[in-house]
């Protein structure tokens, strides 16, 4: 689910410097037990990167207290998540949001393809958007 009536996800990037910003196939949140979307985009380990978030609030409908959950996992696993608080939105947009800086882990037992499942969820706990994407750590860039 990207949206709902009050929320429409648009575009999800990973923004790297020096290097071009990597746009986010959107898939709509896989079934528990389902396969994770293929062609995983690839990061080098140990590299500084932001995510950039588009979207837009549906026509006459405010949103109060939006908050991005980010979870990722690994072979199943979770290893990561966290909660952000984006702040309230009037109708309309696009809105565009890029959330702080991170900065991926390196060495041999990193480098795997990683799950992330992203969630938008208001003041009172309604999910008005999920995506799912995957990444993978290697050694180097791809070239």
């Amino acid at each position: 689910m990207n949206s709902t009536p009050d929320f429409e996800l648009l575009a999800v990037t990973i923004q790297v410097e020096g290097r071009p910003d990597m746009p986010v196939r959107l898939a709509p949140a896989p079934e528990r037990g389902s396969e994770p979307p293929s062609a995983p985009l690839v990061l080098r380990e140990g590299a500084e990167f932001r995510v950039g978030l588009k979207f837009a609030v549906g026509s006459g409908h405010d949103l109060a207290g939006l908050r991005f959950i980010d979870e990722r996992t690994r072979q199943g696993v979770t290893v990561g998540h966290q909660e952000i608080l984006l702040g309230d939105y009037r109708h309309g947009g696009p809105y565009e949001i890029v959330l702080p800086p991170e900065r991926l882990p390196i060495g041999h037992m990193a480098r795997d393809v990683y799950q992330v499942t992203g969630t938008f969820v208001d003041k009172e706990g309604r999910i008005l958007g999920c995506e799912t994407h995957s990444f993978e750590i290697t050694k180097d860039w791809p070239h």
